[in-house]
């Protein structure tokens, strides 16, 4: 007759195997849970970081495009060559309408009144700054034009007196999801997690300017204020809310009045 070893060692039963099975998932599920969140704010994160990387980047090179603005001079030649050679000339900032004309160019022919800079001029504006200058391949008209949400920049050699129609179709992308002249309902989105960001529930300025003698036209501006608000391509993974970047610099001229 066969006996059972009391010492014998007994195999699971099928409850302490559903049991094991069941907190096997609930802590498997949990893991995968916190790298799931992980992995969302590392995303989250990373484009926050290129979003001001993109930011930094253009408010550099902006600031060194104002910083050269209006080099070479017009006093930097004999006046008869220079008036004989506009292209060759930088004017600080370009403007329209009625560009080069302005009181105080000693051109014959281009006497007359410039536009005013947040009235008459389509450009330089708010959103719209042309900056003529040589950073070493002759003098060029650099235009910069926050369309909608894409902040435009395009380079040009100086040529003709339309600087706004010549430079407009060879603008391209090069700031995305700029949101300074948001939608109201992008504003207000933004607003829930930035209640500062837009005071008066109005658009930022891209550009602001600053004028010698306090003439609010294009020949006179020498300091060029720059707030840029860029806006992370994802949300918050936790709260669910808009990411947003905003950088604010300033630059001036340093090259002398024509």
């Amino acid at each position: 007759m066969n006996r059972r070893n009391p010492t014998q060692e007994h195999g699971f039963s099928l409850l302490e195997l559903l049991v094991a099975t069941g907190i096997f998932i609930v802590l498997s599920g949990a893991i995968f849970g916190l790298l799931v969140m992980a992995q969302q704010r590392y995303q989250s994160e990373t484009q926050v970081l290129d979003s001001f990387q993109q930011a930094s980047l253009a408010m550099d090179q902006m600031v060194r495009d104002i910083h050269t603005a209006g080099y070479p001079p017009l006093n930097s030649f004999n006046l008869g060559i220079g008036c004989g050679n506009l292209a060759q000339i930088a004017w600080p900032f370009a403007y329209a309408p009625n560009y080069p004309n302005f009181a105080k160019n000693p051109c014959p022919g281009f006497q007359g009144a410039a536009c005013t800079v947040g009235g008459t001029c389509t450009t330089p504006s708010a959103w719209d700054l042309i900056v003529e200058a040589d950073v070493g391949n002759g003098v060029q008209w650099i235009r910069y034009q926050l369309n909608g949400t894409t902040l435009m920049r395009g380079v040009l050699g100086k040529a003709g007196v339309t600087p706004d129609a010549s430079t407009a179709p060879i603008l391209i992308p090069y700031v995305y999801n700029v949101m300074n002249n948001a939608t109201a309902a992008q504003m207000a989105t933004i607003k829930a997690a930035y209640p500062a960001m837009f005071p008066g529930n109005a658009p930022v300025p891209l550009f602001t300017y600053v004028y010698d003698d306090g003439v609010a036209e294009p020949e006179n501006i020498r300091q060029v204020n720059i707030n840029l608000i860029v806006q992370a391509a994802s949300r918050d993974p936790r709260t669910g809310q808009v990411r947003v970047v905003s950088m604010t610099g300033q630059s001036r001229r340093i090259n002398p009045n024509q």
